[in-house]
């Protein structure tokens, strides 16, 4: 909670928009292991603001010295919102934080079954929705891998302590899938961006081709080493 509260200054810069995002990820990944699941709601609305926010940035980087209007178009969404980001920071101050603090008092951290527990139900979640998206890569179905692996990477993250060394190792194999997800997705959203673009479309659409076949050997062999399965038998 700290940790979102240092980054509250600095923005709505870039690189602390992109922060507490990832913070508020990982305080919901706590409150998941408490049991405090009441409160996800309103960590999540200040999260998804922060999303909105990061998404339009990375969309104005991106347009910038390609299309003038769209740029200009994108701007003006930014505005909007930072401004609901406002509304939402301070909801979060006035609200939740103090939530949060009476939250901590009755918290109680869960044994290492319980959390092993926790993680094997979201990896076997994980290991249907890969395996769905390998079968299936619609754009959707992609998504929806990819929000399994941020939580579970994020749930090793903050629990870290308390489970086998040995299934940490499975981070390395999240934050790569991650990354190759993330850049599909970004790519995905460019192109319903510049879908009546077609000199800006032509090569985003190859570029997408390019991230698909990375993604789509690194679905195969997460299904044929039986990663999410051998992660399940760690914990």
């Amino acid at each position: 909670m700290r940790a979102v509260q240092q980054q509250e200054e600095r923005l709505p810069a870039k690189a602390a928009v992109h922060q507490a995002r990832v913070t508020a990820r990982k305080l919901r990944a706590s409150l998941r292991i408490l049991r405090v699941r009441e409160l996800d709601p309103a960590v999540k609305k200040l999260q998804d603001a922060l999303g909105q926010v990061r998404d339009l940035q990375l969309q104005i980087s991106w347009l910038r010295g390609r299309d003038a209007a769209l740029l200009q178009a994108r701007k003006r969404k930014l505005r909007t919102a930072e401004g609901a980001l406002d509304r939402a920071l301070r909801q979060w101050n006035s609200r939740t934080v103090p939530a949060l603090l009476q939250a901590s008092e009755d918290a109680r951290q869960p044994r290492p079954r319980k959390l092993s527990k926790i993680l094997r139900k979201r990896l076997a979640r994980l290991e249907e929705r890969l395996e769905a998206a390998r079968k299936r890569p619609t754009t959707n179905a992609l998504h929806r891998a990819r929000i399994s692996v941020k939580q579970i990477r994020y749930l090793l993250q903050v629990a870290k302590d308390a489970l086998p060394k040995k299934a940490l190792r499975l981070e390395a194999d999240l934050k790569s899938l991650q990354a190759s997800l993330g850049e599909l997705h970004d790519a995905d959203v460019r192109m319903a961006l510049i879908k009546n673009r077609p000199k800006l479309l032509r090569p985003e659409r190859e570029a997408r081709e390019r991230l698909a076949k990375i993604v789509d050997a690194q679905l195969a062999r997460w299904h044929g080493q039986k990663v999410a399965e051998r992660a399940q038998k760690l914990l």
